[in-house]
Formats: C-alpha cells, structure tokens, sequence
C-alpha cells in the first residue's frame, strides 16, 4: 500500500501486525511504554540503584502481560466500539498490571524480610501495596495505559475498516 507521495503506509502494516497478533501488540506496546514511564518516575540517582531497576522491569513486566490478556479485546471492533472504552481498556489493563505487581511484591516481601503478624497480614500487606503503588505513579500508568488502549484500538479498527479488512 502506498500514499500519494508512492511511499508505503506503516500505518496499515502496524495496523495489520495489531490485527494479526493482539496478544503479542498489547504486551509489547503496554510493556514497553510502562517500562519508559516506571524508568523516569525514579529520582535521576535512584534509577540505576539498588532495587529500582528491577521493580522497573517488574512493573514493565506486569503492564505485558495484562496487555497481552487484554489485546484481543482492545482490536476487536464488535466488543470495543468506541475511543473511550478502548481507553477504559487501557485503564483496566493498567488495574490489572498493578494488582499482579502487588501480590508479587507482597510475596517478595514475606519471603525476605517481612514476618507476618497473623493470617491478615497476607490479605492486607497486597492491598496496602496496590493503594500506595498507585498513589505513587500507578496513576501516570493509568494514564500512559490509557492512551496505548486507544492507540492500538485505533491503529487496528480504524484502519481495518479503512483498508476494507473488517474486524
């Protein structure tokens, strides 16, 4: 496919990749950009230090795998028909994310350092973990993944609908 200036479109090759494999578009682009917004949250000393680098990666990790559960819904065009639920996607896909960090976290926790004062204290330290996780920059996540929601549902209904695909 090609534009009037005979260049191709990478529009509709992006769009046709998200088409094709949803699951692996989601993990990729959720992964990645949380991955770029989790790195520049930390301080400019803390980045490279200590446990900063693997909680960015953790996150990262956890933002790719909610992606790629919920890819398949962010293209389909029947089930998410409008910009805003594929940005509400995008915002659950986040949620999500940082529900799986927390209980990671938490087990991280018990296992090194932390010793539980009773059983609730397996139920309450994941809940404390998620609220302080997203009042610290799981909000921007949100944000972030809001936008990659609406991007790739974008890239993918719009332009399949353009390119005469369907979905």
């Amino acid at each position: 496919m090609e534009d009037i200036d005979g260049r191709k479109a990478s529009g509709n090759l992006l769009g046709a990749y998200i088409r094709q494999s949803p699951r692996a578009a989601g993990a990729l682009f959720f992964g990645t950009l949380a991955l770029v917004v989790q790195h520049f949250v930390w301080y400019p000393d803390a980045r490279m230090s200590g446990l900063a680098p693997i909680l960015t990666i953790t996150v990262a990790l956890c933002h790719a795998i909610a992606g790629a559960m919920i890819g398949p819904r962010l293209v389909d065009g029947t089930r998410t028909s409008t910009a805003s639920r594929a940005a509400l996607l995008g915002a659950v896909t986040s949620l999500l994310a940082l529900v799986l960090f927390a209980f990671l976290f938490s087990a991280y926790l018990f296992a090194t350092n932390i010793r539980p004062v009773g059983p609730l204290s397996y139920v309450t330290l994941p809940f404390w973990t998620a609220l302080f996780a997203f009042l610290a920059d799981g909000w921007a996540l949100c944000l972030v993944s809001m936008g990659v929601g609406w991007a790739l549902n974008r890239l993918a209904v719009r332009q399949g609908m353009a390119g005469g695909h369907g979905v």
